[in-house]
């Protein structure tokens, strides 16, 4: 009598040695997610998923086997890249890499390990084994963007605030003076603001923050009324009555660093902040929206698409790395826009 096939089963591959008891109960207990493939053409087709996948990715077995793995959890941009890992594995080739993937409750990292094999009937398979390092990857991530701004921006700041006082000791003039000390406590107050988020990241970053159902509208006119009192411009709501999401309390000061980086960072003459809320698409989302030209893109790639950090690329403060991992925190994630002439930053979170 022929072995059971597992393709057909969802099951792991019987082993002719002894081993199959072993190996499945490795397959059943591993943390890790581990898919069994079977490449058609280099298309991999799910055979067998143990049940850490359904946990990790949110698939149910049934849903995923007989099916493409590519359409369930590989991003739209991440297409290419796939596709060539699935080719090497086809070719007989192992890879490795950290990746990017869609679980049903949006994208997390992986370290990704593809194994091939090839049975007896030439038939080509592989396993793909995904580690979730996702939490791992944005404490590095952030860490790595507050060592860096802090470094780079507190001595910025520190010189010219140095350096204005030097000059305003040795000079008389009642209206340079003025100036100089104006000069003095706007340098004062940008090193505060960065403190002030610098501290609340790393809260973020440290402890077990755990979001929780909250009406996000007060926070939004706390955060609003907080920026008119200290900065020149316009901030206009349009809120809900109510609007219940999964939050953090830090995502008030999340809100203010926007609304203020919307203003003080704004070259249009009459700088104009507009904070909207509400249910869209089937998921909720705040809007921080300004009328200014936008954010450049050596500053807003890091942030929005994971590009390289440098001394040279990043914004000039911490405001839109808090509101990032204030989405993340609250298992949601940030988005960037240009709408008719405005720009816009987007919480996008969870309903509740």
């Amino acid at each position: 009598m022929a072995p059971p096939d597992h393709t057909r089963s969802g099951q792991p591959p019987a082993q002719s040695d002894g081993t199959s008891d072993r190996f499945g109960h490795l397959f059943d207990l591993i943390g890790d997610a581990v898919i069994e493939l079977e490449f058609v053409d280099t298309t991999p087709i799910v055979r067998a998923v143990n049940p850490a996948f359904e946990d990790i990715f949110g698939y149910d077995r049934q849903q995923v086997l007989g099916e493409s793995l590519n359409e369930y959890i590989i991003p739209e941009a991440r297409g290419t890249d796939a596709n060539a890992f699935d080719e090497r594995t086809a070719a007989g080739k192992s890879n490795h890499a950290i990746v990017r993937r869609r679980t049903t409750t949006g994208i997390r990292e992986f370290l990704y390990r593809g194994v091939p094999y090839e049975r007896e009937d030439g038939r080509r398979f592989g396993f793909a084994i995904y580690s979730d390092i996702t939490e791992q990857r944005t404490y590095e991530r952030h860490i790595k963007v507050i060592h860096r701004i802090l470094r780079h921006n507190l001595r910025n700041e520190l010189s010219v605030i140095l350096g204005t006082a030097q000059l305003l000791e040795s000079d008389a003039d009642r209206e340079s003076v003025k100036s100089r000390a104006a000069t003095i406590t706007k340098h004062a107050h940008e090193l505060a603001s960065i403190g002030k988020e610098a501290q609340t990241l790393e809260g973020l970053l440290t402890d077990d923050r755990q979001p929780e159902r909250r009406d996000v509208v007060p926070m939004c006119v706390d955060a609003a009324e907080a920026v008119r009192g200290r900065t020149t411009g316009t901030v206009e709501l349009e809120l809900p009555d109510r609007l219940r999401l999964l939050a953090v309390p830090e995502l008030s000061t999340a809100l203010e660093a926007l609304i203020e980086n919307g203003l003080v960072h704004n070259d249009n003459e009459n700088p104009t902040v507009c904070v909207r809320s509400g249910y869209e698409a089937k998921r909720a989302a705040i809007e921080i929206a300004d009328n200014g030209l936008g954010i450049p893109e050596s500053e807003r790639e890091p942030v929005f698409a994971d590009g390289q950090i440098t001394q040279l690329q990043h914004g000039t403060g911490l405001g839109l790395w808090l509101a990032r991992c204030t989405a993340e925190v609250c298992d949601g994630h940030l988005e960037y826009d240009r709408v008719d002439g405005w720009t816009v930053v987007r919480l996008v979170l969870r309903p509740t």
